[in-house]
């Protein structure tokens, strides 16, 4: 089992300790390797928390996550880190590209926190390459589509070669035609790596496309029944 959530607990206090919500609850999650799985549900509910929580972007208050065999619950902040860019690729509804630099320079940002490695920047033009992107590599994110800075943002979630791949409403930005290429894109890379895929989205039509369909009511997982 790739991803192993047990007893997941959340909650969000005001600064004065006042109105306490609850946005995870007793959660459970199991992700086996391989998998594509999508998280539904209603803005506010707690689905980019859970997402943040599994990617080591934020802690739970109680509860266990074990990914790729790590507990992080027991991990210190180096290692978080560690985690974060080695393990886990993530991909966002904003693309969040430098636009000062090139889109080669933008896939390589992740390999820059690792010990030099021979063969990188050959890996990002491979990628670049895989998401039809090759003839942009020199371009800027501003000379760029929403689609084509978003499949950017995918190559650069693959250059460290992640065991999981985590996508928080990657295709919120985009139109319907960019939307379902985005996920024909995920899809394929999932089926061509056999990298599992977590994807938190409002799209059911996009949703269903993957493995595994779940919804959080309530601060729980279940399983979603249209």
């Amino acid at each position: 089992m790739l991803v192993e959530v047990s007893r997941l607990t959340k909650t969000y206090r005001a600064p004065d300790g006042s109105d306490a919500v609850e946005v995870l609850r007793d959660l459970e999650l199991r992700v086996e390797a391989g998998q594509t799985v999508a998280i539904l549900g209603p803005s506010g509910c707690g689905k980019s928390t859970l997402l943040n929580i599994i990617g080591a972007l934020d802690h739970a208050d109680a509860g266990e996550v074990r990914v790729a065999g790590q507990d992080l619950t027991k991990l210190d902040e180096t290692a978080l880190a560690k985690f974060r860019n080695e393990t886990v690729g993530f991909i966002f509804q904003l693309h969040h590209l430098l636009p000062q630099c090139s889109v080669l320079e933008n896939v390589l940002v992740p390999t820059l926190a690792q010990p030099r490695r021979d063969g990188t920047a050959g890996r990002a033009a491979q990628l670049l390459e895989s998401v039809g992107l090759s003839h942009r590599a020199n371009h800027r994110p501003g000379q760029l589509s929403g689609g084509e800075r978003q499949r950017v943002a995918v190559a650069r979630a693959l250059i460290n070669e992640p065991k999981l791949l985590l996508a928080d409403e990657p295709t919120g930005a985009l139109d319907r035609v960019n939307a379902t290429r985005l996920i024909d894109l995920l899809l394929e890379m999932n089926r061509a790596l056999g990298l599992p895929v977590v994807i938190v989205t409002h799209a059911v039509d996009l949703a269903r496309r993957m493995n595994r369909v779940l919804e959080l009511v309530d601060g729980q997982l279940r399983e979603y029944r249209s």
